[in-house]
Formats: C-alpha cells, structure tokens, sequence
C-alpha cells in the first residue's frame, strides 16, 4: 500500500512481527502499570489497530497511534509509535468502521447507543459518517474502550451546507447528554471542525496528516453545496 493513501483517523492493523518491532523500540520508554498496559496493546490475545497520526520525527515510516481500552488513572493510555508500510495488514477508514458494525452490536452505554442513533440520524439526512476515538477502537476490537462518560467523535464527508446545518443542529438538540465532536472531512486532505463552519470567520483551522494551516471559508464552501 501507498503511504499517501491514508489519512488522519485512518485505523491501521500491523502483523503480530511488525508489533514486536514497534514493542522492541518503545518499551523502555514505559514502567510499571504502564508498561504492561502497552505490552498488552501490542503483544496480547486482541489485534488492536493503531491510529494513523502526523509526525516528521521519521519520514519514511507511518506513525501510528495505540490506546489501551483500559483508563490509566482516569485517563486513556496513548502509546506513539512507528511502523513500516511491509507491515501493515489492512488498513480501515472510519466510514468502513462505522458501516461495518453499524447494525451487528448491542450498544453497552450511553455513547454507543447515540452513535446508533447519530448514524440512523445521518441516514435521514443522506450524509455519511465515520466513527472516531474510542468509538471506532470498540466497533473494530470489541473491546469496552467506550462508557457512559465517553465522548462522540465523528468524521463527516462533505454535503450541501444547509444539510449540514440542519443534521448538526438536530444531533446537539436530540443528544445534548452527551459531548459530541464532528469533523468535516474535505477533498483536500484535510479536517475542518463542523461548528467552525457555521461560524463568520473568513478563515479555518485544519488538519491534515501533514500539517496544520489556515484554510480560505471560500475554498471550503466549494465543498458544500
């Protein structure tokens, strides 16, 4: 596979060898309950999928992000780490995610059981999502990296803007309970958040497996109608 295929939030799986080079290059950089936690991500029983994510520290290899489906002292233990193209086994977007499981899972929690609803919400409206965060991590694995404190993370292709307008704000007034977080993923490579959209500002942060920049509103609404 072509590194520029993938983008930001793309999951990732890596052979059960290309996991025991990345554990050989990171676990001296972890002790105790920490350490066992990201030996587990890389060399336990599940096939954990790491995160695509931006680094210039090395060029030619892919960075990737690892998360345990345990919290460390109330937070998410979040492992950075690099591996090769030769390594990689199958690669999934989060609309591949999202569609994948959309109807085959019994939503354990509150954030689950919103993000069936969100992906009904955006059937309705004809729009596509993709399932981020930890989210994603449990449609792909099965394994609890969602509760009911958990945020929603979504990615969102591009559509008519006031499509867009009328999903968003019904999904904020229907599922006020529970913090939810879009982004609009543009042509370009890159990810806008969606409330920036809705906002007069002339231009936009976004992000992209390269960089982070200054985006024109009036490039963006090329995208959105």
């Amino acid at each position: 596979m072509d590194k520029t295929q993938l983008k930001r939030h793309d999951l990732v799986f890596v052979s059960s060898s290309g996991k025991e080079k990345i554990w050989r290059d990171i676990a001296a950089a972890y002790s105790g309950d920490a350490w066992q936690m990201a030996r587990d991500v890389l060399l336990g029983d599940a096939d954990v999928p790491g995160f695509v994510r931006r680094s210039d520290e090395r060029p030619e290899m892919l960075a990737v992000g690892f998360v345990h489906h345990q919290r460390l002292q109330g937070n998410r233990l979040r492992i950075g780490a690099f591996t090769t193209m030769q390594d990689i086994v199958m690669t999934m977007t989060p609309y591949e995610v999202m569609q994948r499981r959309a109807f085959a899972f019994d939503a354990p929690n509150l954030c689950m059981e919103t993000l069936l609803k969100l992906y009904s919400l955006a059937a309705e409206y004809d729009l596509q999502i993709g399932a981020l965060g930890s989210a994603a991590l449990e449609l792909a694995t099965d394994l609890p990296y969602t509760d009911d404190e958990s945020d929603i993370d979504l990615l969102i292709k591009p559509a008519a803007y006031e499509k867009l307008l009328d999903f968003y704000r019904t999904a904020q007034e229907n599922f006020g309970q529970i913090k939810l977080d879009f982004e609009l993923d543009l042509p370009n490579g890159y990810g806008v958040k969606l409330p920036e959209i809705f906002a007069d500002t002339r231009t936009l942060l976004g992000k992209s497996l390269d960089d982070v920049n200054l985006l024109y509103r009036a490039d963006i609404m090329k995208y959105l109608n």
